[in-house]
């Protein structure tokens, strides 16, 4: 979940990801298997006291990520992922004008050449000429950059290396 083209839209697709694998690793605990934790194949998964201690963590795990990452709707922004498969559900949220534009974007022939063309905010740019309201919206979605701290990270780098002895 780290890098420089990382965004909250591809963050929460990861985190709902992971959220998901471990309510499976969870139903396979249950069923007294431990495949998905290589470390333990000399374990009996058969003895109780072992799956209920996995058992407990995975759902202590799942209990911690709730708490850290609470629930976001990113479903309703499937239009700025691409605006050429949209659901009632992903502009149940946008005003009339913004619709419209959408719509318009939708049967702009030239507009979905560039969408195959340019990387997701380029085309929300080169879109922006034409219909900024939605653009707009769209582009603020995409500059949330710091939905890890991996950004910031980068930046500090090189300032601890400025601020040192070797200076």
């Amino acid at each position: 979940m780290q890098g420089k083209k990382e965004k909250v839209l591809t963050s929460s697709d990861k985190l709902k990801g992971f959220l998901k694998k471990l309510q499976v690793w969870k139903l396979h605990v249950e069923n007294k298997s431990l495949q998905m934790f290589p470390l333990t194949f000399d374990i009996d998964p058969q003895r109780d006291i072992t799956t209920q201690l996995v058992l407990n963590h995975l759902t202590a795990l799942e209990d911690s990520m709730a708490q850290y990452f609470p629930h976001i709707s990113v479903g309703k922004y499937d239009w700025v992922r691409n605006p050429y498969a949209t659901s009632s559900e992903s502009t149940a949220d946008l005003s009339l004008e913004k619709e419209e534009h959408l719509a318009e974007i939708q049967e702009d022939r030239t507009l979905r050449l560039k969408y195959n063309e340019l990387p997701l905010i380029r085309f929300w740019m080169y879109a922006k000429t034409e219909y900024p309201v939605i653009a707009d919206e769209a582009i603020k979605m995409l500059l949330h950059n710091f939905s890890t701290t991996y950004m910031c990270e980068l930046g500090f780098s090189p300032l601890t290396n400025i601020n040192n002895k070797k200076r």
